[in-house]
């Protein structure tokens, strides 16, 4: 289970990095079908990005930047969450960690 994680936590560090570059387009298409064969053997990844956030999610670890408010939202992704599906139950594998700011 460790490799997955490991392999999915690759694939989206690769996808933070290279977003912005115009190369991303050329590798897009390869690095999709890599997450695509890991879900296939159960494994699914979530970017948490611009969702909003409340103390009751449990499926992330927050650092909060600035003032904590009313409405906060996360802005940055360090971390994807990671599942594992069993018996079509998604089965929390990896908190994301995420910077939330308030909105």
């Amino acid at each position: 289970m460790d490799q997955e994680k490991n392999l999915l936590n690759q694939i989206f560090e690769l996808e933070q990095k290279l977003e912005q570059e115009p190369i991303f387009s050329k590798i897009e298409r390869n690095l999709n079908r890599m997450k695509s064969i890991i879900e296939e053997i159960g494994f699914i990844s979530k970017n948490p990005i611009n969702e909003k956030y409340t103390d009751a999610r449990t499926d992330v670890e927050a650092s909060i930047v600035g003032k904590e408010g009313r409405h906060m939202m996360i802005t940055k992704v360090v971390k994807p969450i990671i599942y594992k599906l069993e018996s079509s139950n998604p089965l929390l594998v990896q908190k994301g960690i995420v910077i939330v700011e308030s909105i």
